[in-house]
């Protein structure tokens, strides 16, 4: 009975933990969406006092007039920290392994339009990446991208470029210039960071959860279990497949039970 008691105790601070994580991350989207907020105010008033809407007559790049704490800014991928792969092979890549769903919805839910002038600097090349803003060509318009006063390539809509500063703190490796008038789409580091800080607390709640619906797994130590959580896969498969048994097994998945039959 001393284990069970232990065991209760050490779910409920599991849960009380996960609800306080929760409460910290509202407060800080609800402070994001505040500031964003302001940044808009701010942006109407200058597109009232120039016909470039945001950063007019800037040498500097875009990085240097968004706020520090994020309007919201999307996906995209060339510049970023010190790596030895050709920025130009970077606009190439195709994200096939990010989670398509919540993790992707809140990310969209979290971007911002901006519009830049033709001969606006949108990255600047050995900026700091500290605030690792991440940048979509939208719509219509084209970029060029630059190293050391080199062309690497043009990039028409559609293309992404900056994800790289979002997953880590590093210098700009390239500049990227609007060649047009163009709209983008972007997000910064800090507002990803938080969809991913809490989509993962969710999803490892989940998993707990799940595990414990394991009849094998119910006498496990809360420390075990959330060890557990943390290394569980999602896997995904249109094909059946076939193993020898001498009974048949109930296999647990997140919408039920598969049968395993024994062979004949």
């Amino acid at each position: 009975m001393g284990t069970l008691r232990d065991l209760q105790f050490a779910l409920q601070l599991k849960i009380e933990e996960l609800r306080q994580r929760d409460t910290l991350i509202d407060e800080l989207e609800l402070e994001l969406d505040t500031k964003d907020d302001l940044v808009r105010q701010l942006q109407t008033e200058l597109d009232r006092h120039s016909k470039a809407p945001q950063y007019p007559g800037t040498t500097g790049s875009t990085e240097n007039t968004v706020p520090d704490e994020p309007p919201r800014t999307k996906r995209q991928a060339i510049s970023a920290e010190p790596t030895a792969l050709d920025p130009a092979e970077l606009t190439h890549v195709t994200l096939t392994n990010y989670s398509k769903s919540e993790k992707y919805t809140n990310t969209l839910d979290c971007m911002h339009p901006t519009r830049l002038a033709q001969g606006c600097c949108v990255i600047q090349e050995g900026n700091n990446g500290y605030r690792s803003i991440v940048f979509l060509l939208y719509d219509t318009g084209k970029v060029e991208v630059t190293k050391g006063g080199q062309e690497l390539c043009i990039m028409d809509p559609g293309k992404v470029f900056g994800e790289l500063a979002i997953l880590y703190n590093c210098s700009r490796t390239a500049t990227v210039t609007a060649l047009t008038d163009i709209k983008l789409w972007v997000i910064d580091r800090q507002g990803f960071q938080t969809i991913m800080m809490r989509t993962g607390l969710i999803k490892h709640f989940q998993y707990m959860e799940f595990i414990r619906s394991v009849p094998s797994f119910q006498s496990l130590p809360e420390d075990i279990l959330s060890k557990v959580a943390d290394v569980l896969e999602e896997v995904w498969s249109a094909h059946m497949h076939t193993q020898t048994h001498t009974r048949a097994h109930n296999w647990p998945t997140s919408s039920g039970f598969g049968r395993c039959r024994p062979s004949s």
